[in-house]
């Protein structure tokens, strides 16, 4: 799943619950799930050589402007409505942050490992994330996978601002 959906569901993890506990559980928990859901996603497992050899810096330059553009996006969609109406305090904000941090870190593991790691264990990391961690994508359409996301974001924006 792209990081709009775990940025704003993250984010209500962390507005309404205001536990540290239960909003890592939470963050990390949603991010499972969601992931298990059928969705649209950077293929980065189909494109690794992109990120090795000669021409990573070409890869990464891509796959870091996609992912910016959707923090953004996710960012966006949370505090710019937070902060013109004044909707929380230094505290609640905090915890929404942290919410967001759970609910994403997953991804950022998955970063430093496409960065960092071995060939082999890139190899072997990659068949165990499509294998448990992820949603078998083959039989559902794009639009199908788009919208998903789009209902996933919207009703948790809902959540966030009841």
């Amino acid at each position: 799943m792209i990081f709009t959906p775990h940025i704003v569901i993250g984010a209500v993890i962390g507005a309404k619950t205001q536990d540290l506990g239960l909003i890592i559980i939470l963050g990390l928990l949603s991010h499972w799930i969601l992931d298990r859901i059928p969705h649209w996603d950077y293929d980065i497992s189909k494109n690794v050589g992109e990120f090795r050899g000669n021409n990573k810096h070409k890869g990464l330059l891509g796959l870091s402007f996609k992912i910016l553009i959707d923090g953004l996006i996710g960012f966006s969609i949370i505090l710019i409505p937070v902060i013109y109406y004044h909707l929380f305090n230094f505290k609640s904000l905090l915890f929404i942050f942290l919410g967001i941090f759970f609910s994403v870190l997953p991804d950022i593991v998955l970063g430093l490992i496409l960065l960092f790691s071995s060939e082999d264990f890139l190899k072997k990391y990659f068949e165990f994330h499509k294998k448990y961690l992820h949603n078998k994508k083959e039989g559902s359409p794009t639009l199908f996978r788009v919208l998903t996301e789009i209902l996933i974001t919207t009703f948790s924006l809902i959540a966030f601002f009841v």
